[in-house]
């Protein structure tokens, strides 16, 4: 089972790359690149969210959590518009095994 804080360095990568696309045009982030969390944003989007894709979930498996957990406590979750449970869900629903707690 992956942990809630596992879960929440997801949703940081996805919020840093939201803040990373109006200032850069490519970002490889924790074993994530740019068109990898764009893909996993819907999913943790306070409006309106989707189930996370196949594309977002097969980045999933492939992250660096120990590197995204120096992310866990980012501010700029909520003024993204990330919703912090939806982006706990996110290793699960997607299945990802062995994601290490942060």
């Amino acid at each position: 089972m992956v942990s809630k804080k596992a879960a929440l360095m997801v949703v940081m990568v996805v919020a840093m790359a939201i803040v990373a696309e109006r200032s850069v045009d490519a970002i490889d982030l924790c074993g994530m690149t740019q068109t990898d969390m764009d893909e996993c944003k819907p999913a943790v989007t306070k409006d309106s969210p989707t189930n996370p894709s196949k594309l977002c979930c097969n980045a999933l498996e492939h992250a660096d959590f120990n590197c995204l957990c120096g992310y866990k406590h980012s501010p700029w979750l909520g003024t993204l518009g990330v919703d912090p449970d939806l982006a706990l869900g996110l290793p699960t629903k997607c299945g990802v095994a062995n994601a290490p707690t942060c």
